[in-house]
Parts: structure tokens; sequence; C-alpha cells
């Protein structure tokens, strides 16, 4: 497997992350990252996430952390309808909760429907556009969730199929997260696959944590863990990402 150097990315809204390729071997994955929208800490998480899977891929980062704290802030980018053509993947990881713009967002989810760019949902992404009168980012996702259980704690994330190629290393027995939030899943699409689930004491269900979707030609991978950095820290959750990205863009 290839490996990238990443070079420091600035802190500006829309910013390309060069990368030396060490075996010059075939093309880099070319993933954009979405992020931003306040209650987490996004910068953070974008030098944990690309800085960690450049240590295990070879990709070529693009970043748009555009809408900085604002969660109610259509992306330039997403506005042109070809804006998919540069990129194999998108790791979605933001918290755009308050834009409702139908057709802003349905042109959004039709880019992938259509053209086959892979996707990663992590954590608040599941809550993005979740006031839009449209179900498609939701069915893009996989599946549909409006609120968390309200209180953070550890939880025991149990492995539902470990015959799926992006469930490979999973801790045996259950992985126990460092303090999270647990998504209470609404509902569920027909192409969505759970990968891992959790107990919530508050709700008395179990609810899926980890998942595969497909969307019309995207393959998605989703995950409603990840609040809090220590959990992205975690090497269940990185390998998990990074089976995930490769899955999905195969």
């Amino acid at each position: 497997m290839k490996k990238i150097i990443l070079i420091a990315c600035a802190a500006m809204p829309m910013l390309a992350c060069s990368a030396s390729n060490q075996t010059g071997a075939n093309d880099p994955l070319r993933v954009l990252y979405v992020t931003g929208g306040g209650y987490h800490n996004y910068e953070a998480q974008r030098d944990l996430i690309t800085g960690e899977l450049s240590e295990r891929l070879d990709i070529e980062w693009t970043v748009d952390i555009e809408a900085g704290d604002s969660n109610d802030h259509k992306l330039t980018l997403h506005q042109d309808p070809d804006w998919h053509e540069d990129y194999d993947a998108v790791i979605y990881n933001m918290c755009f909760a308050s834009v409702t713009d139908v057709e802003y967002v349905e042109n959004l989810t039709r880019a992938h429907y259509e053209s086959g760019t892979a996707a990663l949902v992590l954590h608040c992404a599941m809550h993005t556009y979740r006031d839009a009168e449209t179900e498609e980012w939701d069915r893009l996702v996989g599946l549909e969730t409006y609120h968390h259980e309200r209180r953070q704690r550890q939880f025991e994330i149990e492995a539902v199929n470990r015959e799926h190629p992006v469930m490979a290393g999973f801790p045996d027995g259950t992985w126990v997260s460092p303090t999270d939030e647990l998504y209470i899943i609404i509902k569920a699409y027909e192409n969505m696959v759970p990968l891992a689930r959790a107990y919530g004491p508050e709700t008395d269900k179990s609810h899926t944590v980890m998942w595969a979707n497909t969307y019309g030609k995207a393959r998605v991978i989703g995950t409603t863990a990840g609040h809090n950095n220590a959990v992205m820290e975690e090497p269940a959750y990185l390998n998990f990402l990074t089976n995930g990205l490769i899955w999905a863009t195969e």
C-alpha cells in the first residue's frame, strides 16, 4: 500500500492539501473533506482524520471549511452541478442542521446517485439537512435520525456483520468507545446494511452506529460515533474509516 506525506494545511475556507507520493505507483485517491457548522472541534478533527488516514492510504485531500461555525451555510462548491468531477470520495463531517433548501440538497445528492462518487458520513452529518422537505439526504446516508440520547457516556459497540470487509480487524467482543453521543435511529432505508450497534439506556433500544449503504451508483459508509475527538483517535474508529474508504471506492 502506498503512503503519502500530508503537507500542513492552513485554516482556510477551501484548500488543497498537497501530498508527496513515496512510491510513484498509482494515482492517489482524490478525497474532498467537508466540515464546519459548530458544536464540535472541527478544525482539530480535520487535522486528525486527514493526518491519520494519510498514514494508511495514498490520498490527495481537498478540505472545504468555508462554513466555519455556521450551521445554515450553503457551500459554494455544492452549488456547481459538476462539483463531484474532481473527487473519488467525499468525507462529510459537518453539522449544517439549519440548511433547508430542497433544490440545493437534492442537487448535492443527485451528484452521488448518478456519478457513483463515494461518501463517508460521520456523526452530525446525519443531522445535517434534517429539516429540509426531502428524504434524499437520508437516503444517501442510509437512515434517518433527528436526536441523540441526552447524556454522553461510554458505549459498548458490538459488530453485527463481521463478514463485511469494512469490519475487518474490528475488536473481538465489543469496542468500548470513549465518551460519546448515541444517535436515536428513526428509520433505516432498504439498502442500508447494519455493521455495528450500541445499546442506549435512555431509549432502552439498540441503535445502529456503523453501516454500509448504496445510493444509486454510490457506495456510502456511515457512523454516528465521533462527537468527541477521543473517539476519532481510537484505532477501531480509524480502521473502520480506512476500510470504509477502500470499500466505497472499489
